[in-house]
């Protein structure tokens, strides 16, 4: 029962789906991500392995200068997921890491894709806490790590995810650069008692991103 407790709280906080994507980027304009994973080297040397890859097409009408236009955006979700045993909880997958990658542009000279401007704080409230399985997420450390070539800062955060009616208390790991005509985020959600922090910067500095 914990392993299954266990494993459904971490799939609740990271799977994205079309839907939720949609969700978090409003109306945005028509543009295709490159594919972003995580080298074969860092997965290794962390003991993850790669759980699935999509390709999640959104499509939206909005309206800039006064005009509506309908727009079809595609971004790439690929999840690496650790399994392992711990001690009195579970024992199965117990740490999930997720790389996004959504494409970056401009119409008349503005901004559209919002995950341009959001900090870390605000990657994790559209993420994590739009889930309403994830509670009490409060930031606890920062660190910088090389992602594509670029240092960036990786916040650290807590929260309880609740699943079938236990609780659960995670760490929530993200960052985010913007490299070539996309962004990259990165996120990794694991068990508090289960120290994952340089796994996470080793999947994070094994960020590889297509087209570069």
């Amino acid at each position: 029962m914990a392993r299954k407790l266990l494993a459904g709280a971490l799939v609740a906080v990271l799977v994205l789906t079309s839907g939720c994507l949609g969700f978090i980027l409003g109306d945005t304009l028509s543009y295709s991500a490159n594919k972003a994973t995580v080298g074969d080297n860092a997965l290794s040397e962390a003991s993850y392995d790669k759980a699935n890859e999509k390709q999640l097409n959104t499509e939206r009408s909005f309206e800039v200068a006064g005009e509506s236009r309908d727009v079809e955006v595609t971004h790439w979700v690929t999840q690496y997921e650790k399994s392992v045993g711990i001690s009195g909880v579970a024992e199965g997958t117990v740490a999930t890491f997720t790389v996004l990658s959504s494409p970056r542009f401009e119409l008349a000279g503005e901004s559209v894709n919002p995950l341009a401007r959001y900090n870390n704080r605000q990657l994790v409230q559209k993420f994590v806490s739009g889930y309403g399985n994830v509670k009490n997420i409060q930031e606890t450390d920062t660190r910088n790590v090389t992602m594509l070539g670029s240092e960036t800062e990786v916040s650290t955060f807590t929260g309880t995810a609740q699943s079938n009616g236990a609780s659960v208390e995670v760490n929530i790991h993200v960052t985010k650069v913007e490299h070539g005509d996309d962004i990259v985020v990165a996120m990794a959600v694991h068990p508090k008692q289960l120290d994952e922090s340089e796994n996470v910067s080793r999947l994070i500095e094994g960020v590889e991103h297509e087209g570069e």
